[in-house]
């Protein structure tokens, strides 16, 4: 059988199981299911562009599931903002909950309900998954949910039907909590869900997540928890399109390695921006449920423990998402189990959606910075032209901005106007549509502006040389010896260090003062310890703030440990001018 044609059997199969499930929702939403799906095409993909909406973008609700697996102080946290959706099995129900939100201070008029049968509060894992399609509408991804739950299983058509969005089977078994997006092509998961489609060929799993999510990137990762549940909110989360946040424990932790490992895959990998992605650490030495946090707009609602920790996953939090109003939580929290895992968010499908990749790094300024972006008001009410503007400013100075203007196919522009030579300008991009709505790329705005550094020179000349590394040329493993170095550029730009401490011609690090680089000319010190012995012929390049590198210096000769030296030179002495001696003691030398 090809790939193809088990894909179709396997896809059909996994349709008729959702049918049946769907027996088990109320007479109510049966009759409404058949009344909207007559023409329902089960092997339908979603027309493209298709791409599938990320936690951090604008969200107009959040699926929860009464009984609550949270406490009515977080589901007034969310109501403050958003509508909350509430499962419910039967109006009765729904009067109860609805008395209980008046009794603990919950915002009725953020408050709806969908009416249908559900086995547990888990909407993570379960819920509906949702792209904009092609039609440049929100549409409801479904899969089969990978627990035996078949009132859970059909909760994302019911929503599908209750909200009258275009419904898609992806067939795949998955799980909510075992998945996050960027919300421009690249996901990530653990391998879990290779196990559990063990139909599929890894290239066919791809090509599925690609046809109905438009990921063309899916990163399955080893799970680094070692738990049954394998699911990524355990361990990890994109707070951003290029920042993503991994737990850190002590390296005494059984997991210690593994987690590293993981740390050291996203550190390679490159980000929807071209940028290597950035890592963001919380610590949870006893195994804390901090990654599993809800981003709601913005919002980080993160779960606590009473920990002596809980203060620091805070910070960690804040100080990756400047800007972001950060809330701790307390519940029924388990390492495996936390507030990620018991609410969905559900995107505003009018959101006015900024698409833009930032600019980093040096950018030419001769005619000024141009600044493009893609903006798409799903509410289909136009853009506030005066209002849709680049915010900008200098390092310390004040903000200014400048509007945008049209290039076509939804594609706007500005020009931020020639700054001085090597100055840092940090900007973000806002935009205001006639639904009300007002969006910021990045979504927090201010606090998170991008920034670049403006070279206005027409050329720029590589720094000179640097001179050969002075330090301790014998010494001990493991000892942290101080390397100095200088170099000169003509131009007269800052510079960083690239050392190459084990001679192959590769930068291993690289020296930048905290990224506000070495004068020209300046004397720089780096320190570095040898963990093995060895001889090692270190050199080291500089580079300029515009990315113009040097060639290697000469190379300096470290030999590691110290006492091996020593010993050798000691026993060349004896075997030179007192053999007998050297023939009697060679053995008790160590080296």
């Amino acid at each position: 059988m090809t790939g193809k044609s088990r894909l179709l059997y396997i896809t059909i199969a996994a349709f008729l199981f959702s049918a049946s499930c769907v027996n088990l929702i109320s007479a109510e939403t049966n009759e409404l299911y058949y009344q909207n799906t007559l023409n329902f095409q089960p092997l339908s993909e979603p027309p493209e562009p298709i791409r599938q909406v990320a936690e951090f973008e604008p969200m107009e609700g959040v699926l929860i599931r009464y009984s609550f697996g949270i406490s009515y102080e977080i589901i007034a946290e969310m109501a403050e903002d958003v509508e909350v959706v509430t499962i419910v099995g039967s109006s009765s129900q729904q009067n109860y909950v609805i008395s209980q939100y008046q009794n603990n201070g919950v915002n009725l008029n953020h408050c709806s309900f969908l009416t249908a049968p559900s086995d547990s509060y888990w909407t993570r894992d379960y819920g509906p998954w949702f792209v904009f399609t092609g039609n440049d509408e929100l549409g409801v991804i479904d899969f089969l949910y990978n627990r035996p739950r078949p009132n859970d299983n059909a909760i994302p058509l019911a929503y599908a039907t209750d909200q009258g969005l275009p419904y898609y089977y992806m067939p795949l078994e998955h799980a909510g909590g075992n998945y996050m997006t960027d919300g421009q092509g690249i996901s990530i998961s653990t391998d879990l869900v290779w196990t559990e489609n063990p139909g599929y060929t890894h290239q066919e799993i791809d090509e599925i997540v690609n046809d109905y999510l438009g990921v063309t990137n899916y990163h399955v990762v080893p799970d680094v928890n070692g738990e049954y549940i394998k699911h990524i909110d355990c361990w990890g989360k994109y707070l951003a399109p290029d920042v993503i946040m991994i737990r850190e424990v002590p390296p005494s932790h059984s997991q210690y390695d593994e987690i590293e490992a993981a740390v050291d895959y996203f550190e390679l990998q490159i980000s929807c921006y071209d940028t290597p992605y950035e890592i963001a650490r919380v610590y949870t030495p006893n195994n804390q449920p901090y990654t599993n946090s809800l981003i709601l707009n913005n919002k980080v609602l993160v779960p606590i423990t009473g920990s002596q920790w809980d203060d620091d996953a805070i910070a960690s939090y804040q100080t990756a998402m400047p800007g972001y109003e950060v809330l701790g939580f307390t519940g029924s929290w388990q390492s495996t189990d936390a507030l990620h895992c018991r609410a969905k968010g559900i995107p505003d499908r009018e959101m006015l959606y900024i698409e833009h990749t930032p600019l980093y790094g040096i950018q030419n300024g001769d005619a000024g910075v141009d600044i493009q972006a893609k903006i798409v008001p799903y509410s289909e009410e136009s853009l506030i032209s005066y209002s849709t503007r680049v915010y900008w400013k200098e390092e310390n100075g004040t903000w200014d901005s400048v509007q945008m203007t049209p290039l076509g196919n939804a594609n706007y522009h500005a020009v931020i106007y020639p700054q001085e030579d090597g100055s840092r300008v940090y900007y973000y991009i806002q935009a205001e549509d006639n639904s009300g709505r007002s969006e910021n790329h990045p979504y927090i705005g201010e606090e998170g502006a991008h920034s670049f550094i403006v070279n206005i020179t027409t050329t720029n000349n590589s720094p000179e040389k640097p001179i050969k590394p002075t330090g301790v040329t014998q010494g001990q493993t493991g000892t942290s010896y101080p390397y100095s170095t200088s170099a000169i550029d003509p131009d007269g730009d800052k510079l960083e260090y690239g050392w190459d401490w084990d001679g192959d011609d590769t930068v291993d690090e690289w020296d930048n003062n905290n990224s506000n680089y070495y004068p020209s000319g300046i004397p720089i010190s780096t320190p570095h310890a040898w963990p093995d012995d060895g001889t090692y012929n270190i050199k080291v390049k500089a580079k300029d703030i515009y990315g113009e590198e040097s060639e290697w210096s000469d190379p300096l000769s470290v030999t590691m440990p110290k006492n091996k030296v020593m010993y050798s030179t000691l026993l060349d002495f004896l075997e030179r001018f007192f053999p007998r001696i050297y023939l009697l003691f060679s053995n008790l030398l160590q080296f």
